[in-house]
């Protein structure tokens, strides 16, 4: 064990609870990067007791820089540029061409888009970039020691905004269960495990010289939230809790979305902090309707299901559309997330899924003549996101 991990796991073991007393932060593995990250948390607490509150984040890192709040623009919340499903979706469930990566992201800024928030995390990075990126094995998979996106993943993702220009905000955190490494999990603590999402938000992810911005997508995937999976979403909110940053969840099919915000909750993390994702997947207005009146972001995001093979999903579109209707009439319009999770081949839109466009395009006409005004729309698109991100 290096001296680094060693003095991490030995403070961590006397860690504080609720914030109190200071804890170090793995970073560029050494003395260097734990003073940097130290003295970026003396800074941000001293933000917070001057009165702008603990959930305010002045600047989010993007993977060519820090933003403030006015750069963000019209912007995707959940969304992934590389991405390795394949141990679930062998054949569908990877994307890795820059090529195409370059021409989605094209059209998106075409159509007007400023900034895709990448939810691609730890475990869905694994060889998450173009083949033959790199010959060095370790950089193309996921951290082993912090769990942290790959460093593939993480520069060539860098290289497609650079080429684009579309902004992109990497998260960073860990997937379900069927993801998981148990035994990492088994033998890192809680904290430490925050320790590692906090060096990736305030340092950077390792070996790449970039920082996340956001906190996800943090996941369960069943009607039940695992042991394993109850530890990624504490070390999460404990995360989320010290650097004020967005946590985006990933709660597909059923109700689940209330468990995780019922842990975060008691984790100390305030429900406006959390985008609760997926919801659109779960079959009941009243679902999403709790979420909102809990104060969390409720995030229709698997708009991928309204477009196949070039053809338009009706039933697909119609339900959300009643869904997102119904919340506006509640007063709930500015807690509303939108977007595509495109995670696969066949949701790009050369090959006939919505790509990234679809909201600005054939939704957008089918929800202005659904009765929705072209002007909440674009608050959904512009507003929103940015008091998500930035807890305005």
């Amino acid at each position: 064990m290096d001296q680094h991990l060693q003095r991490l796991r030995s403070r961590a073991v006397v860690r504080r609870r609720r914030g109190v007393g200071a804890r170090p932060r793995p970073g560029r593995r050494g003395p260097s990067g734990l003073l940097r990250v130290q003295e970026r948390r003396h800074r941000d607490l001293a933000r917070r007791t001057a009165g702008k509150g603990a959930s305010v984040v002045d600047t989010v890192h993007t993977v060519t820089g820090p933003i403030g709040p006015a750069d963000l623009g019209i912007t995707l919340p959940h969304e992934h540029v590389y991405i390795n499903m394949t141990r679930t979706t062998p054949q569908d469930g990877y994307l890795n061409v820059a090529a195409e990566a370059d021409a989605e992201l094209a059209l998106f800024a075409a159509a007007g888009g400023a900034t895709v928030i990448d939810l691609t995390n730890g475990e869905l990075s694994d060889y998450a970039a173009p083949v033959g990126w790199s010959n060095d094995l370790r950089a193309m998979q996921q951290n082993p020691t912090t769990g942290s996106r790959s460093v593939a993943n993480v520069l060539a993702t860098k290289e497609v905004s650079e080429r684009t220009g579309v902004q992109v905000i990497l998260g960073t955190g860990h997937y379900y269960e069927t993801y998981l490494d148990r035994l990492w999990f088994d033998r890192t603590p809680t904290n430490l495990i925050a320790d590692y999402l906090i060096a990736d938000l305030l340092d950077e992810i390792p070996g790449t010289g970039v920082r996340a911005g956001v906190i996800g997508e943090i996941a369960s995937d069943l009607s039940h939230i695992s042991a394993t999976e109850e530890r990624s979403f504490r070390a999460a909110g404990r995360a989320g809790r010290e650097t004020g940053m967005l946590i985006s969840t990933h709660a597909p099919t059923f109700p689940t979305g209330l468990a995780q915000l019922d842990i975060l909750r008691e984790e100390g993390v305030d429900p406006s902090r959390v985008a609760i994702g997926h919801a659109d997947t779960v079959k009941s207005v009243d679902y999403s309707l709790e979420i909102a009146r809990r104060g969390a972001f409720v995030q229709f995001d698997c708009l991928m299901t309204c477009r196949v093979g070039g053809v338009l999903v009706r039933p697909q579109i119609d339900r959300r559309l009643s869904y997102l209707r119904q919340l506006i009439d509640a007063g709930y319009a500015g807690s509303i997330l939108l977007s595509h999770d495109v995670c696969q081949r066949s949701h790009l839109r050369a090959a006939g899924g919505p790509g990234y466009t679809f909201l600005f395009e054939e939704f957008r006409a089918l929800a202005i003549e659904a009765g929705i005004a072209a002007e909440t729309l674009d608050a959904i698109h512009r507003d929103n996101p940015r008091r998500a991100v930035f807890g305005e």
